[in-house]
């Protein structure tokens, strides 16, 4: 044997993946195979079976079923898969797996929700090209952008918003009516700002939730249609980074990650949220708009 063939070969190893893939993987089955969550995606699409037969115009209150049935309801669903991750892990003594990472994996199952309500807003978004959209409402009233930017703050990502808030409320307490109490609290803080009363409509859009026009009516005709003040297109962008400053809150609950990088991301996130939200106050639409359609003929759908 020579010197040459006495030398060991060298193998390269492949790069392990970071544990937090493994994770999401194993977490957005789980998350699909939720009951609440696939009871709640039936009710959502079965909500477009008025519109998909027959010629009932496209109605922008649609928004609601996703909102409250994958929104809302993923809140306690993404609450208590974390709850069910810890115990498990808690169970299984000392692991390589970090807190952080497991998080990361919970925070990627909230896509599963998003994507339903995505769907739901493209089909809703796609009839609506096709079908008469209510007359005098504000899917009429505005601009296709205009109503793409609500529909999809309103549809899909509060679908997102929801869920990752409730990875954030499990990793803030172990409290098991937390998730019911912050979606109490949501519903109460939405009624109160979703632009009935004149005097919060331009501050309604601080929440994530909100309504943007619709029957609240005028004087002398309580059903006219309005479109109210605001920029849904920075509204959209608000919502997004609330989301994003929601995953770096969860993640930061384990002491290992609150690093300088994440905490630098946060003060960044935190800034873009308010120059988003002051001007979705303060552009766009500059005042309510009436609609010319008078509130009869609103409710008549045409």
């Amino acid at each position: 044997m020579t010197a040459a063939e006495s030398l060991p070969i060298a193998t390269v190893a492949e790069p392990a993946r970071p544990a937090w893939v493994e994770l999401a993987r194993i977490e957005v089955r789980r998350y699909l195979g939720r009951p609440a969550f696939l009871i709640g995606l039936a009710l959502t699409y079965a909500a477009l079976l008025p519109y998909l037969d027959g010629d009932e115009p496209t109605d922008e209150l649609s928004m609601i079923a996703p909102a409250a049935l994958l929104g809302m309801v993923g809140i306690s669903v993404s609450a208590h898969r974390v709850w069910a991750s810890d115990r498990c892990a808690e169970a299984a003594g000392p692991t390589p797996v970090v807190q952080a990472s497991r998080t990361i994996g919970h925070l990627a199952a909230c896509l599963v929700p998003f994507l339903a309500g995505l769907g739901f807003v493209l089909v809703t978004l796609l009839r609506a090209r096709s079908v008469p959209t209510v007359r005098g409402g504000y899917a009429e009233v505005m601009s296709d952008a205009w109503v793409a930017a609500v529909w999809l703050a309103l549809g899909a990502v509060s679908c997102l918003g929801g869920p990752v808030l409730g990875v954030v409320v499990a990793r803030k307490t172990k409290r098991a009516a937390a998730p019911i109490v912050t979606t109490v609290g949501l519903v109460v803080a939405v009624i109160v700002f979703q632009g009935l009363f004149e005097p919060l409509r331009r501050v309604r859009v601080v929440l994530p939730w909100t309504y943007w026009g619709g029957p609240f009516g005028v004087d002398g005709d309580p059903q006219r249609s309005v479109v109210l003040s605001g920029s849904p297109g920075w509204w959209l962008a608000y919502v997004l980074v609330l989301c994003a400053i929601g995953a770096v809150v969860a993640v930061r609950a384990d002491v290992e990650a609150r690093t300088a990088r994440s905490r630098s991301a946060l003060f960044v996130l935190a800034g873009l949220a308010v120059v988003a939200v002051v001007l979705a106050m303060f552009t766009g639409t500059a005042e309510t708009i009436v609609s010319p359609v008078p509130g009869g003929a609103l409710s008549e759908g045409g």
